[in-house]
């Protein structure tokens, strides 16, 4: 999910970047977070407080900018960390600028209107950053806070924190597969096609398996209508989407058909830790045993063999 470039125009580098007081959270929550993150393919940054003062503002600040996804952990001791609000503020006003990065905050043992300084608890630190710092950054950072504390996000205290960490990290994963999957160029008339696929498969009546096919001469655009349909229809699946391109080339091979398999499993159960299959029966019931019990999108891009068709979706 990383890309990385020279000098020039700025590329994202990081899926998410964790905001956090370490005392608090380091050993604890974070560090399960993050591990659970990048155990799912997620490049995450959290900050190292062994880096060099004179360094790490500029690292910090660097890194809040190459990131997709902001996740500040709102602790009780957050707004006594001037790391932390510099952070914070600095996500907040490229958010207002530019759209990036998404902001997802967490509270953690603190409740919104704390962080919307209607209670003592951060405003006695803001005090103390004042006499530091003066009145113009105090009021940045107060205005950083409020605009956080406005956004929904996740209440952790009284919870149990592996579940509040799996509803995140599904949150993280879903958006990260759409905003990976950008809308085709729309020619004339697509909408119009999109409308008609979505009818067909009509998701919101009930159970049932339905099968689309979008068949034609090559070149009138039957892979921008399904990246288009894709985009579309994700956002009612929880992010339990796959979508598989360029199949006919790709399933050249026993081999690579078993690959094609495990990318779907791995797809529709949200995960990256999928068995290698030993042939592709054994592909087949991993697909249904992982699909069976869900409400899942499939789209497979450039099929030309019935065959393909059974080894990938079953019946």
């Amino acid at each position: 999910m990383a890309a990385t470039g020279g000098s020039g125009a700025s590329t994202t580098q990081y899926d998410v970047f964790l905001s956090f007081r370490g005392p608090d959270t380091r050993n604890t929550f974070t560090d399960y977070l993050y591990r659970t993150m990048v155990g799912q393919g997620i490049v995450a940054y959290r900050d190292s407080e062994e880096l060099h003062a004179g360094d790490r503002i500029d690292d910090l600040l660097r890194a809040v900018g190459e990131s997709k996804i902001c996740i500040p952990i709102l602790s009780r001791g957050y707004a006594s960390s001037a790391w932390c609000l510099r952070e914070l503020a600095r996500v907040t006003e490229l958010h207002e600028l530019i759209g990036k990065p998404e902001i997802l905050p967490i509270f953690f043992d603190v409740a919104p209107t704390d962080v919307k300084l209607r209670t003592k608890l951060y405003l006695k630190d803001l005090k103390k950053h004042e006499q530091r710092h003066g009145a113009k950054m105090r009021q940045r950072w107060e205005a950083a806070l409020g605009k956080v504390a406005e956004i929904k996000g996740w209440e952790v205290q009284g919870k149990a924190q592996g579940e509040v960490i799996e509803l995140i990290v599904k949150e993280v994963l879903h958006k990260l597969k759409v905003k990976q999957r950008p809308l085709d160029n729309k020619s004339v008339g697509v909408d119009k096609q999109v409308e008609a696929i979505m009818d067909l498969l009509d998701v919101d009546s009930g159970t049932g398996v339905r099968f689309v096919g979008i068949y034609g001469m090559g070149g009138i655009g039957k892979t921008t209508l399904a990246k288009n349909v894709f985009n579309e229809l994700c956002l009612h699946f929880d992010g339990q989407c796959s979508f598989i391109g360029n199949i006919r080339e790709s399933s050249k091979g026993n081999g690579l058909v078993k690959s094609l398999q495990k990318q779907l499993a791995s797809d529709i159960s949200d995960s990256r830790f999928v068995e290698n299959f030993g042939n592709t029966d054994e592909g087949i019931d991993s697909i249904t045993r992982r699909a069976s019990s869900k409400k899942v999108l499939i789209v497979l891009d450039d099929l030309d063999k019935k065959e393909l068709l059974k080894k990938l979706v079953g019946a």
